[in-house]
């Protein structure tokens, strides 16, 4: 927690008690901050590190594409006119 300006406007009031406390609370709070520290669990770890895995992994299976290259090329490829029709209606609606 970091208080602004209020050591800058106690000094307009240099009377008042309560602009006093206020000062030196907020000198206070300086004095006795301490820095926040973050340490993952190993699960978070291990989550972090399989991301990265996914992330540098190419998402075309290049095994997939030859196997389809092979089989279009050799004309043993079909998709009935039904799965291509049933596939539009649902992407579409």
């Amino acid at each position: 927690m970091f208080i602004n300006n209020v050591n800058s406007s106690a000094k307009y009031y240099p009377n008042s008690v309560a602009a006093s406390r206020y000062a030196n609370a907020a000198n206070n709070v300086r004095d006795t901050q301490k820095s926040d520290a973050f340490t993952p669990s190993r699960a978070a770890q291990s989550f972090s590190e399989m991301l990265g895995k996914l992330r540098d992994s190419s998402e075309v299976r290049q095994d997939k594409v030859l196997e389809f290259q092979q089989r279009i090329s050799s004309g043993q490829y079909f998709v009935s006119s039904t799965d291509i029709a049933s596939a539009i209606m649902t992407n579409r609606f």
